[in-house]
């Protein structure tokens, strides 16, 4: 298998390198984040729950890596439901998304992407500011933002 840290760091350089003059994620290079692998799903929803607010960015990969998108979300929708402080993201190579025609996903892992809810709807509410969402379909945006367009 291949190292997670080398995945994560092609990942970000893919998402942040501009295409055509667009980031696909214009934060993700200056964010400081911890990756956490081989979790049970307890420990990633306390991880949610119990935010310390020590980075960014929390990756986390359960030691489960073959669940199903439908497991897999259900995990995401738990953490949403309990954690105050912070916004779980799912990564699943099973349910790419895209914007413009590139591919948004690390494409290999099934990750929750865990960041503070304050910070993340800071950065929506700028980028809201811009033509960054233009290049977004009404459903990607739709379930990413878990908003109307």
């Amino acid at each position: 298998m291949s190292n997670i840290y080398k995945d994560i760091e092609k990942w970000i350089k893919r998402i942040t390198t501009p295409i055509n003059g667009y980031q696909i994620c214009p934060y993700a290079r200056k964010a400081k984040y911890k990756i956490y692998t081989h979790l049970d799903r307890v420990t990633l929803l306390k991880y949610a729950i119990y935010w310390k607010g020590e980075y960014d960015l929390m990756i986390c990969e359960l030691a489960d890596s073959s669940m199903t998108v439908e497991e897999a979300s259900y995990i995401e929708y738990e953490c949403n439901l309990f954690a105050k402080d912070t916004i779980t993201l799912l990564d699943h190579p099973d349910k790419p998304g895209y914007i413009d025609g590139n591919y948004t996903g690390n494409g290999k892992r099934i990750l929750f992407l865990i960041q503070s809810k304050e910070d993340l709807q800071k950065a929506r509410t700028h980028l809201k500011t811009t033509t960054y969402y233009n290049l977004w379909t009404n459903t990607y945006y739709k379930d990413i933002l878990r908003e109307e367009k």
